[in-house]
């Protein structure tokens, strides 16, 4: 299945403005800004184009853009810059949209890449993964979830660990297993870390609802497990 588009930034305004404008003309978005998330993402899921900004000279996003294009699915790559460049060009980059961005060439670009793909493909784009449990829903293509009708805001990071938790309500789930979830491979990750961040999950969710997030003591040699609580939140 399609991922849609991977938008790579670290620009949070810049993405949630992309989010915006491609989910309203039916494109769903992943956020990635990390650079083994985004390359990994690119050969499990197949997105139809991936978007990165190179207006931030800190991201080395030209270096990626060469992974990008080095890996066996090449996807179709924009890159967002400040200026024209022949660097860019040089890379074998689909498109380059130069500052001040005009979103109708993206959207041009995206719909000649969807125009192209077989009806079936083209499907793939569009359809939803969507995970329910109790009154919480997260809508993965869109990256987004909802508790009780609200939004609940949450980081990339927080949202693969709810992810996780939802994927398997009924399983409890180690601080080893969500940092495999979290983060990638290479990572050394605190258990305090994990904790921390499921801290600002539960909080993010307990305003909009009792706390769904259950803490399981004592799980063979695992001082502290988590585990999601059942629709009546016995």
């Amino acid at each position: 299945m399609h991922a849609g588009v991977l938008i790579y930034t670290c620009n949070a305004e810049l993405f949630l403005l992309l989010e915006y404008i491609l989910e309203t003309e039916g494109f769903p978005v992943r956020h990635c800004s990390n650079v083994s998330e985004l390359v990994g993402t690119i050969g499990v899921r197949k997105p139809l184009a991936v978007l990165v900004d190179c207006s931030d000279r800190q991201l080395e996003a030209y270096g990626l853009c060469r992974r990008i294009k080095a890996t066996s699915d090449r996807p179709p790559v924009a890159v967002l810059t400040n200026a024209p460049s022949n660097d860019l060009r040089s890379l074998g980059i689909d498109v380059v949209i130069c500052s001040p961005y005009d979103p109708r060439h993206l959207l041009a670009f995206l719909k000649g890449i969807q125009m192209s793909l077989p009806c079936s493909s083209r499907a793939d784009v569009s359809r939803e993964q969507i995970f329910r449990h109790a009154d919480i829903e997260m809508n993965v293509t869109r990256i987004r979830v909802m508790r009780n009708g609200h939004a609940v805001s949450l980081s990339a990071l927080q949202f693969r660990l709810l992810l996780q938790l939802l994927k398997m309500p009924d399983v409890v789930h180690s601080r080893d297993d969500l940092i495999a979830a979290g983060w990638p491979p290479e990572a050394e990750v605190e258990p305090r870390t994990v904790d921390i961040h499921i801290g600002h999950i539960r909080r993010a969710l307990n305003q909009f609802g009792p706390d769904v997030i259950r803490t399981v003591r004592s799980i063979g040699r695992r001082p502290k497990c988590l585990q999601l609580l059942d629709d009546q939140f016995a």
